[in-house]
């Protein structure tokens, strides 16, 4: 009878797509037609004008993504009864690049159509995100080795196991893989259109580089050295300095030719005088990584462009970037133009899975996002997150994640994830695993009476079904952020930070980037963060506090304007480690203190910094991924310490009198400056507090607050009672279970969800 069971549900969902596809022709299918809209203070999509919450199911990579088994007949079910109709589905199309430049049709239909009918046989409601990988074939790198990408560490390994090492790849660099990628795309989109499901697809994302997430390729191996990206460089050279002369006197080098450049090598990339290369001494570098990064930009740019304007109807269009949260390599990974692409008119959502630090994946994490999603909001655009955590009903995890035991924990982890999209205006997809073979032993799939999914519990469907309903809801009511404390991160910064093979450059990115953002989600505020760049175009009459976390690169212009236009109000503002201190040509401490307003001078240390503050220490750790705030693994240079009279000093380096945290009042405002990234829950809420901020609950607990939701989320190993205060004053109590997460009304604290 088993047998017979699982032969006739696989054969039913195969035979209902044959019936389906019989009976429902080209012509029958309403084709859709999808938009993002700003409605009611969000950016949403909008599918044949009809307001859509953005969450979706997304199976791809998992063995469920087959509609035609049992595994993923009940997954496409699960969501369907939970009325999430947005699912993604991907495709190689290197796998379908025939060598005489024609798409491979059959191939096609194998690896993409019969899914989508598949899918639309279980829900006929469905609508597709198709999600391209746009990768040269084996063939064709075999064929123009001079296209390939070329990695500093090492020659290219046809042996290599994934993107992530220095496998073979077209350099983005490349005008041929582009030129020839873009035929195969255009075939793929007219054949797409022709079938039924093509009529389906409401949004496509563009897939390239490490991941498909346009990390470079091998970006850890230091690329891109190849003859392509040669050529481009120096091409980037005379379109940027004209003549060979004004090269010698930007590089500092009287022989160098832009007909000769070449991308520097790994001796020259590990050069450096500590956390920062000096513009005046390293500019060949720094130049080489603009043109890199530039070369991101333009391969994105070029294909959001192609799949905008060869789709007959109207299409969303989106791609992963924009990554700061738990990120380094920002030199080589291909990120830094995250700004420039905000105001692409081809480009509807960025995505990006959350950060995957201890602090935000643990059980009573933060859940935090990759980006910075206020600045994707203010440029008319929608972040997705990934929600890619494991839960509890696959063998399967990651060595930066705890394992979840039951429903609970799930549901938990889930519910944090839900609430920053909901207080941030955001949207997501819920990723499907079972046996993922991106994470071994691909065999640790259960048995499938127990498990066909990730999700695939009725309590954790429950919960979805919730959010889902929910959030359908409030995409029709006025949505504002409720933050009254802002965040400013800088990706031109780390065109000056040292990175490769750079310990210190990587302690203290992972201090501010991620521990610092932590213990600010721990302080009982919240908050919105910006790009820098943005910094002009922003309303602070609500912010009581503006935080700089990396933000070391300034011109005149900006700190003439955080001035002006910040340091006002009443404000507190709040400078970390190394503000200002170069302007893109130069580094000099003056400009620190100027920004500061606090006379500062340089210290060294010969072990790692450490900073003592009410008898409580941290540090720069990054050990385990954790950015846990203790000892980091080397001193750092340049360190600088307080040396003002005029201060009221918080913070100490450890075992010294040495002031390394200090505020300053003035009339009209107040400045914080740390000399380290700020970490302490304790710290960040007491300066939140006394500068205005409200402080929803004491007890170092996570919170998330706004669009219509208060989130409090417990450690594991912490519980009990705990007192949340809603904006309107009221007092919420709740007792709380280890390692839970709550979400309450924001107007009436009643408890969302249970």
């Amino acid at each position: 009878m088993k047998l017979f069971n699982n032969v006739f549900w696989g054969i039913l969902p195969f035979a209902a797509a044959m019936f389906f596809q019989t009976c429902h022709s080209v012509r029958s299918i309403r084709p859709v037609s999808a938009e993002l809209v700003h409605y009611h203070g969000r950016n949403i999509p909008c599918i044949n004008g009809k307001y859509c919450p953005p969450i979706a199911y997304s199976p791809p990579f998992s063995i469920s993504r087959n509609p035609y088994s049992e595994d993923g007949r009940i997954n496409y079910d699960n969501f369907a009864k939970a009325d999430i109709d947005l699912v993604e589905m991907h495709i190689e199309l290197r796998n379908a690049w025939n060598p005489d430049g024609t798409l491979n049709i059959p191939m096609v239909r194998h690896e993409l159509i019969s899914t989508l009918q598949g899918i639309l046989a279980i829900n006929p409601a469905a609508c597709f995100q198709v999600r391209l990988d746009i990768h040269a074939p084996l063939w064709w790198l075999k064929k123009y080795p001079e296209e390939q990408t070329g990695y500093a560490r090492g020659a290219v390994d046809f042996n290599a196991p994934n993107d992530i090492v220095r496998a073979p790849n077209a350099s983005l660099a490349s005008e041929r893989w582009k030129r020839e990628a873009t035929q195969i795309l255009k075939q793929f989109l007219d054949y797409l259109d022709t079938t039924d499901v093509g009529k389906r697809v409401y949004s496509f994302m563009a897939g390239g580089g490490c991941g498909s997430e346009w990390h470079y390729f091998g970006y850890r191996q230091e690329p891109d050295t190849g003859e392509a990206m040669t050529r481009n460089f120096r091409r980037w050279l005379s379109e940027k300095y004209g003549t060979d002369r004004a090269l010698q006197d930007a590089w500092n080098h009287p022989g160098a030719t832009i007909a000769a450049a070449t991308v520097p090598d790994l001796d020259e990339r590990r050069y450096h005088t500590g956390v920062f290369r000096d513009p005046q001494k390293e500019r060949r570098i720094i130049d080489y990584f603009h043109c890199h990064q530039e070369t991101v930009e333009e391969a994105i740019l070029h294909f959001t462009r192609q799949l905008r304007e060869n789709w007959p109807r109207k299409v969303l269009v989106g791609l992963f970037n924009g990554y700061l949260f738990f990120d380094n390599d920002f030199n080589a990974n291909g990120h830094l133009y995250f700004d420039r692409l905000l105001d692409s008119p081809y480009i509807d959502f960025f995505a990006g899975p959350y950060n995957y630090s201890r602090q935000a994946r643990d059980p009573g994490g933060t859940s935090q996002p990759r980006s910075l999603v206020e600045s994707v909001n203010l440029h008319g655009k929608l972040f997705m997150t990934e929600q890619d955590r494991i839960l509890h009903r696959l063998t399967q995890s990651r060595d930066h994640e705890t394992v979840l035991k039951n429903d609970d924990g799930s549901i938990a982890t889930l519910r944090t994830n839900f609430a920053q999209l909901a207080s941030r205006a955001a949207g997501y997809w819920f990723e499907e695993f079972s046996s993922f073979p991106g994470f071994p032993p691909f065999w640790g799939h259960l048995p499938l009476e127990e498990v066909a999914g990730n999700f695939n519990s009725p309590a954790i469907m429950a919960e979805i079904k919730c959010q889902q309903t929910f959030y359908s809801e409030m995409i029709h009511r006025d949505y504002e952020s409720v933050a009254d404390v802002a965040f400013f991160y800088d990706f031109n910064t780390y065109y000056y930070m040292a990175e490769c093979d750079n310990p210190q450059t990587r302690e203290i990115e992972h201090a501010s980037n991620n521990g610092m953002i932590s213990d600010a989600f721990r302080s009982g505020a919240t908050f919105d963060t910006y790009l820098f760049s943005d910094m002009q175009r922003i309303d602070y009459s609500k912010y009581r506090a503006v935080v700089f976390g990396t933000t070391y690169c300034m011109s005149n212009a900006d700190m003439d304007f955080i001035d002006r236009v910040i340091k006002k109000d009443g404000r507190t503002v709040i400078f970390t480690y190394a503000p200002a201190y170069t302007d893109g040509y130069r580094l000099d401490m003056d400009r620190t203190s100027k920004i500061t307003g606090m006379k500062l001078r340089s210290i060294q240390m010969d072990t790692p910094p450490m900073v003592t503050v009410n008898g409580r220490e941290y540090g720069l750790s990054s050990r385990s991924l954790s950015t846990d705030g203790s000892a980091g693994s080397v001193p750092v240079t340049p360190l600088f310490a307080i040396d003002d009279t005029q201060v009221e000093v918080l913070g100490y380096y450890k075992d010294t009198q040495i002031s390394a945290i200090a505020r300053k009042k003035h009339a009209d405002y107040t400045v914080v400056y740390a000399a380290l990234p700020l970490r302490d829950p304790d710290l960040i809420r007491l300066l939140f507090r006394e500068a205005g901020a409200h402080i929803y609950n004491n007890d170092n607990d996570v919170i998330i607050a706004g669009g219509g939701i208060v989130c409090l989320a417990t450690k594991e190993g912490e519980s009990g009672k705990r007192i949340v205060r809603l904006r309107n004053g009221k007092e919420v109590e709740t007792v709380m279970k280890p390692g839970s997460t709550v979400i309450l009304d924001d107007r009436t604290g009643n408890i969302l969800f249970d």
